[in-house]
């Protein structure tokens, strides 16, 4: 009867800590969304290490606070842009850009450092379509998982009440 009993105490104590810890530790990684969006039209993904683009003198464009400085290097080169009303910024080098150059891209307390590579993606890098991707923004597999595992951790505890009960009996 005492075990039982401990053992929904500590299942309770388990799934409650699992569901706050999941909730608090949802970090989504968006394509095309921060501050860094998109590198040469290509859609930059947060928190890439590298990324690659063939144009020697791609367009980096982001979004930010409204009116906020955004500053930082390429290469050698020096960032300088103002977002405008809507937060909404973009830079090209004047000169162009080779091989691989170390990014430091920052607005307010945000930064982005990465390397992005003039040239093409080495085939050993997996590469997807446009249409594999989910859209910049969506948060419904995360959701549905989310959902599912709370669903699955609720039935648990009603079979395991249901069980505790009938020992009582």
């Amino acid at each position: 009867m005492i075990t039982a009993r401990l053992s929904l105490i500590i299942i309770v104590i388990f799934t409650f800590f699992s569901l706050i810890s999941n909730l608090l530790t949802i970090n989504p990684v968006l394509a095309g969304s921060g501050l860094v969006s998109s590198i040469g039209g290509a859609t930059f993904i947060q928190g890439a290490s590298q990324f690659w683009v063939t144009s020697p003198k791609p367009t980096f464009a982001g979004v930010t606070d409204a009116s906020a400085q955004v500053s930082g290097t390429v290469g050698s080169q020096s960032v300088s842009a103002t977002a405008d009303a809507s937060g909404n910024w973009s830079w090209i080098p004047a000169a162009d850009l080779s091989g691989d150059n170390p990014v430091t891209i920052t607005s307010g307390s945000t930064t982005v450092s990465f390397t992005l590579t003039i040239g093409s993606v080495p085939e050993s890098i997996a590469t997807a379509s446009g249409g594999t991707l989910a859209p910049a923004g969506t948060f419904t597999p995360t959701l549905a998982i989310l959902a599912f595992g709370v669903l699955l951790t609720s039935f648990g505890l009603w079979g395991l009440s249901r069980s505790f009960a009938k020992s009582q009996d």
